[in-house]
């Protein structure tokens, strides 16, 4: 779909008296309830907005690129906050946070912005990562950060199912309820499965995509349903016919949360202009 279609708001001037920092941040997202506030949990945003407190004796509002689900990690987060504090240079808030937040939240990056940038509606691409390695191949360091499965099926049909989500769809078939957004058409710009190795010397099964934006559950069901039918040889003619169903009946189960990263977050204008250009040919 045209970008002019995403119904982004309108973004406004600071207040003068106010700086905008940018946070990139990386998080186990397996310690906590997700990125987004709750009252009877702890969640990444939350510990952000404390720790920040605590550094500068502000009460601050944290934006993100968007919501991770609880036990979803990420390796590039990206969110800002609008602070009155004017002494601390933007550079210095990673190295300060990181000495007061839990090791397993980690700034990797702050610097300062304006009103040009937010963090959630400027955002050009997602990309999120998934990860499988082999049960016989799991070491005492994967518990919670990668899932594991008896063997890998086809990477060739895989991939056959991965390429009938590039492009613009109505994902409602892999939607779980609960999903309140207004339309659940998306545009997806990558999608593909690889094998890589880990830092072991041992195999990842790995499936990337990337798009503008996400619906609940979205990616899990989708990484779920695309192993549950490669397993037992599903063609991928009757994956499309399902995916163009609606019909959520139709899906296989939802993967773990432990193996989903939010892998970066895109602000680049041009880095996806292609795929408007084709939309608009």
């Amino acid at each position: 779909m045209p970008r002019s279609d995403w119904r982004r708001p309108p973004l406004y001037q600071l207040d003068p008296s106010r700086r905008r920092i940018r946070l990139t941040v990386s998080y186990h997202g397996g310690h906590y309830s997700g990125w987004q506030r709750q009252h009877n949990a702890i969640t990444v945003v939350q510990v952000l907005e404390k720790t920040v407190k605590t550094m500068i004796g502000e009460d601050v509002v944290i934006v993100g690129s968007g919501r991770t689900d609880s036990g979803v990690h990420a390796l590039g987060q990206v969110c800002h906050m609008d602070i009155q504090n004017k002494k601390v240079k933007a550079e210095k808030f990673a190295l300060a946070l990181n000495r007061l937040l839990p090791p397993d939240i980690r700034i990797l990056e702050s610097r300062e912005t304006d009103y040009t940038f937010h963090s959630r509606f400027t955002a050009m691409g997602r990309i999120y990562r998934y990860y499988y390695k082999k049960e016989q191949d799991m070491t005492a360091f994967d518990q919670h950060l990668v899932a594991k499965v008896k063997r890998f099926p086809s990477l060739e049909l895989l991939n056959g199912y991965a390429s009938c989500i590039q492009g613009t769809h109505d994902f409602t078939t892999f939607t779980a309820s609960g999903d309140v957004s207004s339309s659940r058409w998306r545009d997806m710009y990558e999608s593909y499965w690889e094998m890589e190795t880990d830092r072991w010397g041992k195999q990842l099964l790995t499936y990337t995509i990337c798009g503008n934006a996400f619906l609940y559950k979205m990616v899990r069901s989708l990484v779920g349903s695309m192993m549950d039918f490669a397993e037992v040889g599903m063609s991928v003619e009757n994956f499309s016919a399902i995916f163009a169903s609606k019909d959520r009946s139709r899906v296989g189960r939802t993967a773990q949360a432990c193996g989903l990263y939010l892998y970066r977050v895109s602000y680049d204008e041009t880095e996806y202009a292609w795929f408007e250009e084709k939309h608009d040919e």
